[in-house]
């Protein structure tokens, strides 16, 4: 342990220079996970309000929709969200040639998604049967292809802003789309009482509300055309990520979809409650990697060694930090799902440690994939690793949900993450310069689960006492990452006591800089 740490130690603050890739990480990563939380967190924020005006059955209802919306984004797209990032910093000097490059993509997507969507308004009732259940097509599944059509564009201007490290205008959209939202769902399902059709109804209005602001704040940025070269380049890196994403949008609505389908629709409404509570993982797992691929992406364009061992560093704080989140919320699982859900929804609380799990896992996975979405050899061996684990997901949850039920699709989901993580980090490898500890990371894996699993077991009994054995059981796991990370038991703490001073530079030097640690 301590070799690592004396590693750390020789990547020194230069004359009193702040740690420039850790501390925009956190940065970054701070405005991101508030906005994302807004953004992509809505239901989970709006969680009280659905559980209390909509029963089991209705929210389920909403956990279909929402999952088939995933998909259908796919088919929207072809994954072309992607090539605006990627090809930013090959054309982001010629600005003409960018606005061609982008405008092109939004023209062909805007036509690709009129031909999907009114095709699916037309016989989506038939072709989406085996996926929706007993969900009516007509008003639900419609609604959501509707809002399906315009999402696509909104997340893009999203990519865009991201790529170029605006952060502050990605949080005010996105805050604007969140107030939107949460006033729309409001009206309509509490004051109208539209039940599940007014909160689809109040993310369709959203939707086209912002596809409409995000093409007017584009207008100086891009040219609407359709050059076949810009086309060519981005559909030639865009379509390798298609089975990617179909297998990882697999692995994450198969187990609402099954459930749907063997246990009922209320059923699946109490596990999606409880994929909401372990959606604060995913949440902050997307807002670090939204900070960290335009970081990640600059210093393998530059192959400075110096941004290489940054990007170590930043590799033990990412994992070290979401095991611990993924215990604590596992920790106090029962307790929050108290404070946000009714009592018609508690059978969620078993799903949470496992569903949280497949999150910090996740987590990893955004570590190591970034590589390969850069590398143009590599980009093409993503699928083959999401495929791998969408199948082992898919055949795990039919076999487990009729024996175990709610437990056995997230043990399946779970299981399916861990295979992605662990085979994305096995191809990677080939084409990463940054060589990651993988061995720590997986025995940081594996206490913060045992973690989070014996933990949850005692939050079932009530007491202060038991809460402080929870809270102390936490600060020994923390202790203990810092031990095998860093070879100092209390640096996350100090870490953590300097950010709240508002000493975000001497918090990034304890991780970087001997000299900073008191």
């Amino acid at each position: 342990m301590a070799g690592l740490g004396s590693r750390y130690a020789t990547l020194t603050v230069a004359l009193g220079e702040p740690v420039s890739m850790l501390r925009r990480l956190g940065t970054n990563s701070a405005i991101y996970a508030a906005t994302n939380l807004l953004q992509k967190g809505a239901t989970f924020l709006l969680l009280p309000l659905y559980t209390l005006y909509l029963d089991p059955g209705a929210f389920g209802v909403l956990a279909v929709v929402t999952s088939i919306n995933g998909l259908l984004g796919i088919a929207f797209t072809l994954a072309l969200n992607s090539a605006v990032t990627r090809f930013y910093f090959d054309y982001q000097n010629d600005p003409t040639k960018l606005a061609e490059f982008w405008g092109s993509i939004f023209s062909f997507v805007l036509l690709l998604s009129l031909a999907v969507g009114g095709t699916l308004l037309v016989i989506g009732d038939r072709l989406l049967a085996p996926l929706i259940g007993h969900v009516a097509f007509w008003p639900y599944v419609a609604l959501g292809v509707l809002a399906t059509f315009f999402q696509p564009f909104f997340s893009t201007f999203l990519a865009l802003l991201q790529t170029r490290n605006e952060a502050g205008r990605y949080a005010l959209v996105s805050v604007g789309h969140f107030l939107l939202l949460t006033a729309l769902t409001i009206a309509f399902v509490v004051f109208l009482g539209w039940g599940a059709r007014g909160a689809l109804i109040a993310t369709l209005v959203a939707a086209a509300s912002f596809f409409a602001l995000s093409l007017w704040l584009l207008r100086r940025d891009m040219r609407l055309c359709l050059k076949w070269q810009h086309l060519r380049t981005a559909l030639g890196y865009s379509l390798p990520h298609v089975p990617h994403l179909v297998a990882s949008q697999v692995t994450a609505v198969t187990d609402r979809l099954v459930i749907n389908a063997s246990l009922g629709t209320a059923t699946a409404g109490v596990y999606y409650v409880g994929a909401m509570i372990a959606m604060v993982v995913e949440v902050a797992a997307q807002s670090v990697n939204r900070a960290y691929v335009p970081l990640s992406m600059e210093a393998l364009k530059r192959r400075s060694a110096r941004d290489f061992e940054q990007m170590h560093g930043v590799g033990a704080l990412i994992v070290a930090g979401f095991c611990l989140l993924g215990a604590s919320i596992a920790a106090f699982g029962r307790e929050l799902l108290w404070l946000l859900a009714s009592p018609a929804f508690a059978g969620a609380v078993d799903v949470v440690p496992i569903l949280v799990f497949a999150g910090v896992a996740n987590a990893m996975y955004y570590l190591f994939v970034s590589v390969l979405f850069f590398d143009l050899r590599g980009n093409r061996l993503i699928p083959l690793c999401t495929l791998t684990a969408a199948a082992l997901n898919v055949a795990l949850v039919l076999t487990l949900v009729p024996r175990f039920g709610l437990a056995g699709a997230a043990w399946g989901t779970l299981a399916a993450q861990l295979v992605a993580t662990v085979l994305v980090a096995i191809v990677g490898r080939r084409y990463d310069p940054v060589r990651w500890d993988y061995g720590r990371y997986a025995l940081a894996f594996v206490l913060g689960m045992g973690s989070a699993i014996g933990l949850a077991h005692l939050a079932a009994q009530d007491g202060a006492v038991n809460a402080f054995i929870r809270v102390f059981a936490l600060l020994a796991l923390a202790a203990a990452y810092g031990i095998l990370f860093w070879g100092r038991p209390l640096i996350l703490g100090q870490a953590v006591l300097r950010l709240v001073h508002r000493r975000s530079g001497d918090a990034a030097a304890l991780f970087f800089d001997t000299k900073a640690v008191a």
